[in-house]
């Protein structure tokens, strides 16, 4: 499948998203409807994902404690939306967040670096604060 519509799934009870979309081949991914205020592991949920844009722009991240690896070889994944909801305050596990996501460029354009891979760059991208996310 080249896209994958999620907008009838009920996560509002969901703690563990990790590996979800692990290897998926969609290049577009409907997430409008993710409720994640309760997901605390969001590891590897992206890893070598096909997508090229990802809209997580309504994830509410307050309570995840690990994105390690959690966008880790997608190598076509230009664009990031979020919004202020996507906080990092709880998350201790980290490692490898970006690696080999080479494409990536953020929405004031700070590209891709290979030193910058964990939770340091999981922010919105301003002239003054370098990361990958755009703003939605």
């Amino acid at each position: 499948a080249s896209s994958l519509d999620l907008s009838s799934f009920d996560t509002s009870n969901v703690t563990d998203m990790s590996h979800m979309f692990e290897s998926s081949k969609a290049t577009t991914l409907d997430l409008s409807s993710f409720d994640t205020s309760k997901v605390t592991d969001m590891g590897n949920m992206f890893y070598y994902s096909k997508a090229t844009t990802l809209d997580v722009s309504n994830f509410d991240t307050s309570n995840v404690t690990s994105m390690n690896a959690m966008f880790n070889s997608s190598i076509n994944l230009k664009t990031i939306y979020v919004s202020d909801k996507f906080k990092t305050g709880k998350v201790t596990s980290s490692n490898y967040m970006f690696s080999g996501s080479t494409a990536l460029v953020g929405g004031a354009g700070t590209k891709y670096d290979s030193t910058k891979i964990d939770k340091t760059y999981a922010r919105i991208d301003t002239a003054s604060t370098p990361g990958y996310f755009t703003k939605k």
